[in-house]
């Protein structure tokens, strides 16, 4: 399955959210804001398939590559068979490189252009990562490089960082890749670094600056920490959502080379110590807040349902609840987005999104005049 094309279907005029139409070559038309069965969702639907039971409603699958700090090399083991499992369910198979900042700081055009060259040769989108100061005039004479590589049913996609440095610059790269491209992919973070902040509000400004019915590019946030605690733990993908992403793959993990201390902070908690998507609440919670609140510990009633016969541990299983309610509440939004309700007034009904809203501005008029 191929992307055909993806174009404006409405813009809310007071939150600037926007809702995109996308058409598969096979007819399917999917709107925005889907989460990708990203490296865990997939570790965790392989499970599911030994006892039978369904998939990830998705048509974008992701697959984050790690750094082996003992080799010193990017390790790619499991891509192969990733890639294998999407064109089986007839998804859009994206793979991506997770840079540490140190690695995004470190990055230059020849790494780019080494990266394009490399999963030319292995995947239909090729990811072209672009070094922090990249400017526009940089970028199209990179990239036209890049594009002489690729085969007619292959697709670049230009990833920057959400701290890209070279401000002036990002605008019009943005601009650019949004009107000119498939997809266009972003490392993201956790919206509390000044330079994040503003390169996040441009993006919202210049994706909602498309009119109705005109053709844009799919927005693939990557990277992003899936609970943000700084932000009343919302989720990653809510708050992306915000600033304009379209498609979300999380923040991967690789335990290989991890010290014990490590392993056992991230892998030894305690069920009560697992965050469960509140779609009340529209944030993380753990099991003390929950009984405070509801005088009742729903993570613990939900670990306590859980099935063998499911293929997964308590730990995947909260995973996979969490995604799929998740993915539940971005459709919300979409609803709320073509029923013509207020937007805003409807985000606010809820807890975790209202206090998003009200700290982040994503809607900000000031970003909105200088562009």
């Amino acid at each position: 399955m191929e992307i055909k094309d993806t174009k404006i279907e409405l813009i809310d005029t007071d939150s600037r959210l926007v809702l995109k139409k996308t058409t598969t070559s096979d007819g399917k038309e999917i709107y925005n804001r889907k989460l990708a069965v990203c490296n865990s969702i997939y570790s965790c639907e392989r499970q599911r398939l030994v006892y039978g039971k369904t998939m990830f409603n998705s048509v974008f699958q992701t697959h984050h590559i790690g750094w082996d700090n003992k080799e010193e090399e990017w390790d790619y083991k499991g891509l192969k068979k990733a890639q294998e499992h999407a064109k089986l369910n007839d998804r859009i198979f994206v793979p991506y490189k997770q840079r540490s900042e140190k690695q995004w700081e470190n990055l230059r055009w020849k790494e780019s252009g080494n990266e394009a060259e490399e999963f030319q040769k292995k995947t239909e989108v090729v990811p072209f990562p672009i070094p922090l100061n990249a400017s526009l005039e940089e970028l199209k004479v990179k990239k036209k490089k890049a594009l002489e590589l690729l085969e007619p049913n292959q697709e670049l996609m230009v990833v920057i960082s959400s701290k890209h440095l070279n401000l002036k610059e990002f605008p019009y790269i943005i601009k650019e890749e949004l009107k000119n491209s498939k997809f266009f992919g972003i490392c993201c973070y956790g919206i509390s670094d000044v330079i994040e902040r503003r390169n996040l509000s441009y993006l919202n400004s210049i994706n909602s600056s498309f009119k109705v019915g005109q053709k844009i590019a799919l927005i693939f946030c990557f990277d992003y920490f899936r609970i943000l605690k700084s932000h009343s733990s919302v989720a990653g993908c809510f708050a992306f959502s915000c600033f304009g992403g379209d498609i979300f793959s999380e923040r991967a993990y690789f335990p290989r080379g991890w010290d014990k201390k490590t392993f056992e902070k991230v892998f030894g908690k305690k069920p009560a110590q697992y965050p469960l998507y509140d779609t009340k609440e529209k944030k993380f919670t753990t099991s003390f807040p929950q009984k405070e609140w509801y005088g009742f510990d729903f993570t613990k009633s939900f670990m306590d349902r859980i099935s063998v016969s499911e293929g997964l541990t308590g730990y995947n299983s909260i995973k996979w609840i969490n995604h799929h309610l998740q993915q539940t509440d971005l459709n919300l939004i979409n609803e709320i987005l073509i029923s013509k309700k207020n937007v805003i007034e409807s985000l606010k009904n809820y807890t975790g999104w209202s206090v998003f809203w009200d700290t982040t501005k994503p809607n900000s008029p000031e970003i909105q005049k200088t562009l």
